[in-house]
């Protein structure tokens, strides 16, 4: 076995000794180690043959050679984090639509909720798909992890009168949305489900964009787009990735037990006991609460007991995956004033499941397994913090005790709660309840606090779904963990140093307290005192001690832990001896510990589950990810500075990465063969062995793809990007969900009170035999910085800086733990404990130690003044000692040059330690206020460089360190800090310091840089935007710039509000400045203003701490002109004949060229794209034969009947205009993007506007009119010009001038602008030669930084500002609504369009444009503001934006009018610039300093670039030569010109973001909008575009009813039981329900068949381009305005039945999208349901005008009825000439129908009804009852009458 193994063993790093049993501590990276029997060489030798493999050439798998064994923790420079704050978040939410809803006509509205937030649209009535077009917008402001977990929910529900019912509803957390591209879902359909019934399925659809934005946040206006046809599933609202179709699952969460938990009750009336009777032995009564997605489920409360054990689970039901992020896990404390919460925990769902497809994906698992949950101090009182830190809001200070439970997920097959294969093979559920869901125990749970789940419902037994909010049921506790599976873990620490102690703890003795978990915490001992007595096996494994092994202090021998009997544990000493700190020499706000001599120490021991092969696993991971992440970070410094090596080195680290990886492959298969049937590994813990070993293997993958396309396809900016990657993937493997063991506190008592923490991961300090699984701090000495608990101030908080060693480790290993001790110092042995852990180090020698600080400056110091500046000192603290600069006022760049000395520094241990790992140097920087204490700005750890008296000495270099204040940055400090030893004997060996007055040592000159001669040049070009200072406007201002110590000063501006300008342009100033340019110092703009009586006031200042963007680069050559003549083909005058080849001279849609050239020129062609409607394409060549033939004619007369025939909605009547340009470009982008826009123009010809090409005739145009014509488009930003262009800075920088004090509140960088500074700076070193040239000569020509400045004096411009239209501007009205109106303001001018606000309105539609007269530079501000129009009060100010006129004006990028795509004279594209093509071109060629412009025919030369393209076109017949098409040509390439060229702004819309001062940052909508600035003392540009919205066009669209058949019978005869209907039909457009139509009744229907011959006549507004409706109406009564809404056009008809004494029954429905119908069937047998969905051929009634047929009635998805109806749609005008009458009225009335004579009302026609219903069907009957009445009646009336008359007869007879 056995060389190759034992290789592979050292390869990886491992020190050879008998391994033990096989589970403790598997993290081997071979399969070999999995054998416990191997016999490695000892130590000693396997080290030595380490070293040897190292020296071998290629085995770079050897990475203990690059994980260096230090003796201290790596360096870190920010000693303290702030606290996460609340910040202002919104979340805005557009709810388009909604479709296929559930439900029969009903009134549909969606409720949204935010987390608590509740906002709700309009109802929409007796739709199934509703449209809203609604925007709402959530703000809230709150800490970012319980935003994140809020969730969005949308309901849609159905509104009766009285209540209303849910149809069904959608959940996202907002996290969820967070994550996504942009930060939003646009244009998504949401799936409608009803959670409480799961085997119905989807129950509709909502289309909505959903944004979440963090204050700075862009938002990108997502395109809208809405179309019949679109594709739902396709488009659904889930994250990339996610199934389309997702099923229901089962979250199972099982709470087992706890432990460790405070024991003393912490609620207020505990608190109030406690103050009385002064002691508190209330228990707590916990429960643990679960949340998931807005479900909550509790356990029952378990009464007075800090060890609860609850065997219960919490059981939900939601779709999977699903669409959250985290499960939140809380245990409280039920009290009788109100509960307590214990501790927090969070599971997040990424981390313990993996979406992948195949088997490589497993569902959310957890454990069982133990979370430990962290809070406030446990002694805590009841704090504000206190609350906040229980309930997971901060890092706690404090271990609150664990939970041992588990996490388990079924999927539900089809929805029917049957379990599917899948969850069986994923999940044996332990437990059979678990596994049938319901079961019967929804009230046991041991206890009354189950039937407080939320819900408390329970689940059917036969299972059929109905989930409820969560359900609470009793599970089997897991089988009992025997105490030989834990394991005796020993922390030991010492303490190295103690120093920075506020002397306010300092004046009693103090300690240090060091615990895990419970274990440790003297204040509030744990109830199981020590730990459990650790089993045999534990203990004979403790004793197997390699042979070799020696530790200082304990014989070769035997383990540190002391053999006594079992029932004598080893004692924990947990706590430093008390001692009384000193103060520290040079600083009376300090104080340190004396731990020079003795070092005391810590252990605690502590028992836990053996699990540590978890968190050794993260180590491996964190080790692979750390080396990797350094060798980016270096390869990406490298590429920063352009250094050649960066390629070979980031090569290098893939490789070493991909090494890495397969060592730790290898070892996780060695792991899953051996642990395969071990029963400790959790379904996790196999899972994510699995998931790592395959995702490291996809990403040696990824890395040697990286490498090798690199060799193919060149760029070390996207193998940095791709190695960026990789490092964010592999962080997140790192992180082991299944916590183990807690972390470490280190506590500092005062007084037996918690004064300050730390707290460091245990995985962090973790032990292991193998050194990649070890964590980064065990064996180290580590620099802790201990914190105050709870809130934290601005302020230093820091109230101890410690340097301990901690190991931590099974007993089993403690004999390593003094390893890695620095070399010099012994463990005190003797005392009681002398077989144990020494009780202190002691340290034989001692050394004298100078340290010299040489501060030299720092640079972007934070503001702490009222000015803007600060008046900064540095603090320097090493050990006893600490010093502090001089304070240099007012400024925020200071420069000390001051050697801070700290003599006879006693530093302790071996030399060689010293000088390999000195002790960490703190600086802090202050500022210095003379009425109250100095206030923090920033500190950073510095390594000092150590001089050992036996070495020659060497001058430090100085570095520069960065400062952090909080989590902020604070700056750079430029110093170097140097440890000289000292002889006792001989002290002239130190070199000298130079000292000034005042005892104050200068950095000597050896270490300050050297220095050389630079230039500084400054533009000096004007102030912006100053504020008052001092309740006084500014009016003369000056500019002081500031570098190396000198100053320059601009001119003063005389009258800051008449000319903002500097009078003097250029000032140049000689700086001697560092040759090093890393060093170079940072250059300060300050700006005053002068007063009365020589006073001066400082307005604001900027730093610029980077001097290296203003290094002068020569510009580039301009081209030389071209010495050779051209040949004479090409000067060919124009004339009747040109072009006289047509393969010379090509046209615009040519590309290949074959001209003859001359060497110098470059020939471009410029590709025309198939011109617009303006310039109409050049004909093909046989079209010129043929000039005006027959078939040029016939294909002409063709293209236009095709053109009539496919125009889309523009009816021919429709003029273009400039919106008809604009649709084309959106629908042109949307094509670009792939966006779904809607298709506005399908080939608009229109009327082709050829007349505007220099010709007046139109008839001439024809024989060129191909096919339908293009239009003309311009450019669409979704963002600012400026950030497109790069500010337009290309001419001069903006510096923003900042006064007072700084600090991280929201919105106070707006409130400390002061103004603004323009000027550009140039630096350049002198030589010899050009220095002596710059003092003779100070003429400004000779300036290199004013080359091609234009001079800065008053310009008169003409503004024109064009406002298309506004979108998801935030509501500010009550009703959710808005009334904007368009403020423009410009200096002292302001332009106030009140008049013309929109009413109800957040997407408005402007199309305004507004004309104004400037000065430049007088008037550059232009601010659009959007306020918000009100009746009664003033306006409020919705949003406003702020464009940089001047910048636009002189910048490179000619921003002062856009150019268009095409050249036209007139008509929608007009030319609207003053100068035409050619003379811009030639202007800018003037400018730029070229030649002018060669323009020939066919072609133009500009500097030798030659352009060739069509210049001759026809006019009147006549051949004509214009430049003006090619010329545009080439300014929209202007950026191909060599040295000068730039991209020209073409014509565009920009989309500006509205923001408002009291909500600073937060987007509050966008504008579109342009502005063009033309020159007055240019020829005046043409009259101002047109773009007032259009007007809606008037149409009626008439419908005939004709008839029915097959509608379904609802009511049945009561006489004879027969089925039948009162048929009648209703018909509404969408958004006109006001204008309800119904036909009258068709009574007594016995087939279903009616008959109406019914008019309805709907007259509706109406826009082509957009296809939409426009309704405009008052919202109710009280509205002042009608509001104006766009709707689909969307005609709704509906079958019912009429009811005399009841309400109506519905019966059917269809919708039909008048833009997309399905062609109506021929007759009714041919009307099928399936119509609608089908793809069968749709048509448009704004193409056919007219349709008729049959169309389907469907309810619920059946088919219940056809309907026979015939559509006509005309033109108000038409409908106007042509009336037509409603219903069967005059004018063309209808015939009446032909109904059968069974058609009638009971109610009004009672004998009617009799006849048909009773006669005819029982007329037999009747006649025959008629008989036998007759007859029976004779007979009565005979037998009645007959005795009489007999007797009568008798008598009389």
């Amino acid at each position: 076995m056995e060389p190759k193994l034992r290789k592979a063993k050292l390869m990886l790093g491992l020190k050879g000794k008998k391994k033990k049993k096989v589970n403790t501590d598997l993290v081997l990276a071979n399969k070999g180690a999995v054998d416990s029997g191997v016999e490695g060489p000892p130590e000693a030798s396997a080290l030595q043959q380490g070293q040897n493999w190292e020296d071998q050439p290629g085995t770079s798998a050897v990475r203990t050679r690059i994980i260096p064994n230090n003796k201290r923790a790596k360096l870190k420079t920010c000693i303290q984090k702030s606290e996460g704050k609340p910040r202002s978040f919104q979340v805005c939410i557009n709810i388009t639509e909604a479709r296929q809803l559930v439900g029969e006509n009903i009134d549909p509205s969606v409720l949204l909720e935010v987390g608590d937030e509740k906002k709700q649209t309009s109802v929409k009535e007796g739709t199934n798909a509703p449209f809203y077009n609604e925007y709402f917008v959530f703000e809230f402001f709150a800490y970012k992890e319980v935003f994140f977990d809020k969730v969005i929910k949308l309901t849609v529900m159905h509104s009766k009168m009285l209540r209303s019912f849910s149809v069904g509803s959608f959940k996202v957390d907002v996290s969820t949305v967070y994550r996504q591209p942009g930060h939003q879902f646009t244009n998504k359909w949401a799936v409608l489900t009803n959670p409480g019934d799961i085997s119905t399925g989807v129950k509709g659809y909502v289309k909505c964009d959903i944004s979440v934005s963090a204050k700075g946040d862009a938002v990108k206006p997502g395109p809208k787009a809405s179309d019949a046809e679109e594709q739902i599933d396709k488009n659904l609202l889930v994250p990339e990735g996610f199934p389309s179709e997702r099923p229901w699952a089962r979250f199972f969460v099982k709470v087992y037990r706890a432990e460790g938990l405070p024991r003393n009750n912490s609620s207020i009336m505990a608190n109030v006991t406690k103050a009385f009777i002064g002691d508190n032995t209330a228990l707590i009564d916990p429960y643990v609460e679960v949340s998931f997605f807005k479900q909550v489920g509790r356990t029952s409360t378990q009464k007075s007991t800090a060890e609860p054990a609850w065997n219960e689970q919490i059981v939900f039901t939601e779709m999977f995956p699903p669409l959250c992020q985290r499960l939140k896990i809380q245990v409280w404390d039920e009290g009788s004033m109100g509960d307590v919460a214990i501790g927090t925990h969070y599971f997040d769902l990424k981390r313990i499941s993996n979406e992948q497809d195949g088997d490589r994906g497993f569902l959310p698992t957890f454990g069982p397994a133990w979370i430990n949950l962290y809070g406030s101090a446990r002694n805590g009182s009841m704090g504000d913090d206190t609350v906040e830190l229980n309930e997971g809001i901060g890092e706690g200070v404090s271990f609150r005790g664990r939970v041992y439970m588990e996490l388990a997920v079924e999927i539900l097959s089809g929805g029917s709660g049957s379990e599917s294969k899948l969850s069986r093979a994923v999940k044996p559920l332990k437990d059979a309840k678990a596994g049938k869901g319901g079961g019967t125990g929804g009230g046991g749970g041991g206890g009354g606090g189950a039937g407080a789940a939320a819900g408390g419902a329970v689940a059917a037994d036969d299972d059929k779904g109905k989930a409820v909010a969560a359900e609470v049921l009793p599970v089997d506790s897991p089988p009992v963990l025997d105490a030989d599976n834990n394991e005796t873990f020993l922390l030991f620490g010492a303490l190295f140093e103690a120093t920075m102690i506020d002397r306010k703890i300092g004046d009693k003795p103090i300690s240090f307290e060091f615990s895990v978990g419970n274990c440790g915490n003297v204040l509030e001992p744990p109830e199981k005192n020590a730990p459990r007595p650790p089993s045999p096996a534990v203990r004979r494994r403790a004793l197997d001690v390699p042979v070799g092994a020696v530790t200082p202090g304990a014989s070769p021998a035997s383990p540190l832990l002391p053999r006594e009997p079992p029932d004598a544990p080893p004692t924990s000493r947990s706590t430093t001896p008390p001692q009384r700190p000193l103060i520290v020499e040079g600083n009376k706000y300090y104080m340190h510990l004396p731990l020079e001599k003795q070092k005391p120490c810590v252990s605690v021991l502590s028992s836990w589950e053996n699990r540590a092969y978890r968190l050794h696993t993260s180590n491996m991971l964190d080790n692979i990810a750390v080396l990797f992440e350094e060798g980016v970070a270096s390869a990406a410094e490298l590429h920063r500075k352009s250094e050649p090596g960066a390629e070979h080195l980031l090569e290098t680290v893939l490789r070493e990465f991909c090494a890495d990886a397969r060592s730790f492959v290898a070892a996780a298969e060695a792991k899953l063969k051996a642990e395969g049937k071990s029963s400790y590994l959790t379904q996790l813990d196999r899972k994510r062995l699995t998931l790592c070993k395959q995702e490291l293997e996809s990403m040696i993958g990824e890395a040697q793809f990286v490498v090798e396309r690199k060799r193919k396809a060149g760029g070390v900016k996207e193998m940095l990007q791709h190695a960026t990657k990789l490092t964010l993937k592999i962080r997140f493997l790192v992180e082991e969900p299944q916590h183990t063991v807690p972390d470490v506190f280190v506590w500092l008592l005062s007084n037996n009170k918690r004064v300050a923490y730390a707290r460091l991961r245990a995985r962090d300090l973790l032990y292991s035999s193998s050194r990649e699984a070890r964590g980064i701090h065990c064996g180290k000495i580590v620099t802790l910085f201990l914190k105050p608990p709870g809130k934290r101030v601005a302020d230093l908080s820091v109230q101890a800086k410690v340097d301990v060693y901690l190991w931590y480790g099974p007993s089993a290993d403690s004999v390593h733990m003094l390893d890695d001790l620095p070399e010099g110092l012994s463990a005190a042995t003797g005392g009681a404990a002398a077989s144990g852990p020494p009780a202190a180090l002691l340290c034989a020698e001692q050394h004298t130690f100078q340290l010299r600080c040489h501060m030299y400056q720092a640079r972007g110091l934070i503001a702490a003044d009222a000015s803007g500046l600060s008046d900064p000192f540095a603090r320097v603290t090493c050990l006893s000692h600490s010093q502090t600069t001089n304070v240099i006022s007012q400024t925020l760049s200071p420069t000390w040059n001051q050697c801070l000395l700290m003599s006879r520094l006693l530093l302790s241990g071996d030399l060689q330690h010293i000088w390999k790992e000195p002790p960490r140097v703190l600086v802090e920087v202050y500022d210095d206020d003379a009425l109250s204490k100095a206030e923090y700005l920033g500190a950073t750890v510095v390594v000092p460089e150590v001089r050992l008296a036996s070495d020659p000495y060497a001058p430090p270099t100085l570095q520069y360190s960065p400062l952090h204040c909080g989590s902020q940055p604070g700056g750079d400090l430029l110093a170097a800090f140097e440890l000289l030893q000292v002889h006792e004997s001989t002290h002239q060996s130190l070199p000298p310091l130079e000292k000034q007055e005042g005892g104050i040592y200068t950095v000597p000159a050896n270490i300050r840089p050297v220095l050389s001669t630079f230039r500084l040049e400054v533009l000096f070009w004007g102030m912006r935007e100053l504020k008052k200072v001092q309740l006084l406007s500014v009016d003369r201002p000056q500019v002081f710039i500031e570098c190396a110590g000198k100053i320059l000063r601009s001119s003063v501006i005389q009258k800051y509000k008449s000319n903002p300008n500097f009078p003097t342009l250029v000032g140049a100033i000689e700086l001697e400045l560092p040759e090093n340019e890393h060093l170079h110092p940072p250059l300060s703009i300050t700006v005053v203003d002068w007063r009365a009586f020589g006073r001066s006031t400082l307005v604001g200042n900027h730093v610029i701490n980077n001097l290296k963007a203003f290094k002068y680069t020569p510009p580039p050559a301009l081209p030389a002109p071209a010495p050779t003549p051209p040949p004479p083909k090409r000067t060919e005058p124009p004339g009747p004949s040109a072009p006289p080849e047509p393969g010379l001279y090509p046209s615009a849609g040519d590309t290949t060229v074959t001209a003859p050239l001359t060497n110098q020129d470059f020939l471009i062609t410029v590709e025309g794209e198939a011109p617009p409607a303006t310039a109409p394409p050049p004909p093909p060549e046989e079209d010129l034969k043929k000039t005006r033939g027959g078939a040029a004619k016939s294909t002409r007369g063709r293209s236009t009947k095709r053109k009539k025939r496919t125009i889309a909605d523009e009816s021919a009547e429709c003029v273009i205009d400039w919106w008809s340009k604009y649709y084309a470009s959106r629908e042109k982008q949307a094509k670009q993007d792939g966006s779904p826009f809607t298709e506005v123009f399908d080939k608009v010809g229109g009327v082709s506007d050829g007349d505007k090409k220099k010709q007046k005739g139109k008839g001439t145009l024809d024989p060129n009119l191909g096919p339908a014509t293009k239009l003309a488009t311009l450019k669409l930003y979704n963002k600012e010009l400026e950030a497109e262009f790069g500010s337009f800075n290309d001419w001069v920088n903006t510096y923003e001038l900042f006064r007072g004090k700084a600090n991280e509140e929201e919105g106070a960088t707006e409130e400390r602008l002061v103004g603004k500074f323009k000027g550009r700076f140039c630096l350049y070193k002198l030589n010899e030669d050009n220095a002596q040239d710059w003092d003779g000569d100070t003429d400004a020509g000779d300036f290199r930084v004013s080359r091609g400045i234009p001079p800065n004096g008053l310009v008169q411009v003409l503004i024109r500002v064009y406002i298309v239209s506004a979108s998801n501007l935030h509501p500010a009205d009550p009703d959710g609504k808005a009334d904007p109106y368009i403020v423009l303001r410009l200096g002292k001018n302001e332009i106030k369009d009140r008049d013309n606000y929109i009413p109800k309105q957040l997407n408005p539609v402007f199309g305004r444009s507004f004309e104004m007269q400037a000065t430049l530079p007088r008037e550059s501000l232009l601010s659009v503001v959007v306020y918000d129009y009100d009746l009664v009060g003033g306006d409020d100010l919705m949003g406003e934006t702020r464009i940089d006129l001047e910048n636009r004006f002189y910048s490179r990028h000619r921003a002062t009018c856009g150019l268009p795509t095409e050249y036209s004279l007139d008509g929608y594209n007009a030319w609207r610039d003053g100068l035409k093509p050619s003379e811009l071109l030639s202007k800018l060629c003037r400018d730029h300093g070229l030649e002018e412009p060669l323009f020939r025919p066919g072609r133009i030369s500009v500097a030798d670039k030659v352009f060739v393209g069509k210049t001759c076109f026809m006019h009147e017949d006549e051949p004509l030569e214009s430049y003006e098409h090619l010329s545009l040509k080439v300014l929209h390439r202007w950026a191909e010109i060599p040295a000068v060229g730039c991209k020209l702004v073409p014509e565009h819309i920009e989309t500006r973001t509205l923001f408002h001062k009291d909500r600073p940052g937060m987007d509050q909508g966008q504008v579109q909008m342009w502005v063009d600035i033309f020159p007055m003392d240019l020829p005046p540009p043409g009259p101002a575009v047109d773009i007032s919205p259009r007007k809606p066009k008037g149409y009626e669209l008439r419908i005939i009813i004709w008839n029915t058949e097959d509608v379904i019978l609802e009511d049945s005869s009561f006489l004879t039981g027969q089925q039948s209907s009162d048929i009648y039909i209703k018909g509404w457009l969408k958004g006109l329900e006001d204008d309800r139509q119904e036909t009258d009744v068709h009574y007594n229907s016995l087939t279903g068949e009616g008959n109406f011959n019914w008019r309805f006549v709907f007259p509706f507004s109406y826009l082509p381009a957009e296809k939409v409706i426009v309704v405009s109406k008052k919202e109710h009564i009280f509205s002042l305005d009608k509001s104006e809404q766009k709707l689909p056009a969307i005609l709704s008809l509906q079958v019912w039945d009429f009811e005399t004494l009841s309400s109506d029954d519905f019966l059917g429905t269809v919708e039909l999208d008048l833009h997309g119908f399905p062609r109506g069937a021929k007759t009714a047998k041919l009307c099928k349901a399936d119509m609608l969905t089908d793809g069968t051929e749709r048509i448009s009634i704004f193409q056919q005008k007219r349709a008729r047929g049959w169309w389907p009635f469907a309810k619920s998805g059946e088919l219940t009825g056809k309907v026979e109806a015939e559509f006509h749609l005309l033109i108000a005008e038409e409908a106007e000439k042509n009336p037509v009458g409603r219903a069967r009225k005059e004018p063309e009335p209808l015939p009446k129908p032909n109904r059968p004579d069974t058609s009638f009302s009971w109610f009004v026609n009672p004998f009617k009804c009799f006849f048909h219903l009773v006669w005819r069907s029982y007329k037999k009957y009747i006649i025959i009852a008629l008989v036998l009445l007759i007859s029976v009646l004779f007979l009565a009336l005979l037998f009645y009458t007959l005795p009489g008359a007999i007797s009568q007869k008798i008598v009389n007879g």
